[in-house]
């Protein structure tokens, strides 16, 4: 296979990963959009100039925003369906796979709200929201792959800023953290926490270094690999050998819709090749 088409296949399948993800948990399970349609601060003031029923409202809306997501859950479905089938010749791309990126991003500023608009977890979503939107300027705008280059690294970055802020302790360390650590790994909480630490450091120094030309390709090796690593962490740390099932049906979307966090720095390495092999074609 072509340099650029297996940049651009794994692109996809990264789209792929995180639409599908996205579309079993609305589909099976649920999604925090009450937190915008029943939230007073937000809401309130326009039903009380509309003269709505705030009350009314919240008491009977639930079973048609139950509804709404799982008509999302089918949005997602096709997204991902898309993502893999699609060619510059197919006109649906280039609608479907920016009104994905851009339900991603609502997406993820309905989490921000949810986690007291703490900047750190609107910004580690940052990977997840770009695969679609890089795959449709690769797939339709064919922009030079430096730009593409850059505008990956920046959503790599983001993302591990992000995860980094949580894991030093900037923001408190969710629990979830440290349980991953201790069931994963097998270490103590005391050391799961110090590891933490360490690993938020790193999380720093990647998104840093992966700007400097000579670090890009290792710390996008490391990248790579601890994105997978915490990706899969999701599952394998909360997996219970006695309800094999549902554990499956609980954690998988977890760990599909972390798959760009390991999954665009592989993408970034193939571009890099394939920039060389430019290079030195011409």
């Amino acid at each position: 296979m072509q340099p650029a088409k297996t940049a651009v296949w794994c692109l996809r399948l990264l789209c792929f990963c995180v639409s599908a993800g996205r579309a079993w948990q609305h589909l099976r399970w649920d999604a925090p959009y009450r937190a915008l349609l029943w939230s007073e601060t937000f809401l309130l003031p326009l039903f009380e100039r509309m003269g709505w029923q705030w009350q009314y409202w919240v008491s009977h809306s639930d079973v048609y925003i139950g509804k709404g997501i799982k008509a999302i859950g089918v949005f997602f479905a096709v997204c991902a369906v898309a993502s893999v089938t699609v060619s510059s010749n197919h006109r649906a791309g280039r609608y479907l796979l920016p009104a994905g990126g851009v339900m991603l991003l609502f997406l993820s500023a309905l989490y921000w709200k949810e986690k007291y608009f703490f900047v750190g977890e609107l910004i580690e979503y940052s990977s997840q929201v770009a695969c679609p939107f890089l795959l449709y300027a690769m797939l339709y705008r064919r922009p030079a792959p430096k730009q593409i280059m850059q505008a990956g690294l920046v959503a790599v970055a983001l993302t591990f800023i992000g995860h980094g802020l949580f894991a030093i302790g900037y923001y408190p360390v969710p629990g979830s953290f440290q349980q991953m650590m201790v069931n994963f790994f097998g270490m103590p909480e005391t050391v799961a926490r110090r590891w933490l630490l360490y690993a938020g450091v790193m999380d720093m120094v990647v998104a840093a270094g992966i700007f400097v030309g000579r670090l890009r390709a290792p710390l996008l090796a490391y990248a790579a690999i601890w994105g997978f690593v915490t990706a899969f962490a999701r599952l394998i740390a909360n997996y219970d050998a006695h309800i094999p099932l549902y554990s499956f049906n609980l954690w998988l979307f977890e760990v599909l819709v972390r798959i760009p966090n390991g999954g665009l720095p592989v993408f970034l390495l193939l571009l890099g090749n394939l920039k060389k092999t430019v290079g030195e074609a011409s």
